[in-house]
């Protein structure tokens, strides 16, 4: 019974743990995930000044610039020129894994995000 109740206490934890990190997702990891969940095809007009300002902003990361810059250039997948910089982003230990994961979903678009990435683009939005 107490082991129960340990097992279910560990649980919770880790689920309010998880919760309280993807809250903490920088506003660019939350906007880029938000475009990356609707895209169809390429981003909007909108959405690519939005993008825009995520690559001019100070408070952005070089790995959360480089994401931006390659989800604005995205026409159905990912351009050429956008692929090894992503790759490296998913390579990389010292990359959040919140990065990573737009790196990867944008490595693995055609036309619209992949299904196995929609999950965790969406705990990405912080909602």
């Amino acid at each position: 019974m107490r082991k129960s109740i340990g097992m279910v206490a560990t649980f919770l934890l880790l689920g309010l743990t998880a919760s309280f990190a993807n809250a903490a997702e920088s506003k660019a990891v939350q906007s880029m995930a938000g475009i990356l969940l609707k895209l169809n095809h390429f981003p909007s007009a909108a959405e690519k000044e939005t993008l825009k300002q995520i690559v001019e902003d100070k408070a952005t990361t070089d790995d959360e610039r480089t994401v931006a810059q390659a989800l604005m250039n995205v026409q159905h997948t990912v351009v050429a020129a956008d692929k090894p910089k992503l790759e490296a982003i998913v390579a990389d230990d010292e990359a959040s894994s919140a990065v990573k994961s737009l790196a990867t979903a944008i490595l693995n678009l055609r036309h619209a995000p992949a299904e196995s990435d929609k999950a965790t683009l969406q705990s990405l939005t912080g909602q």
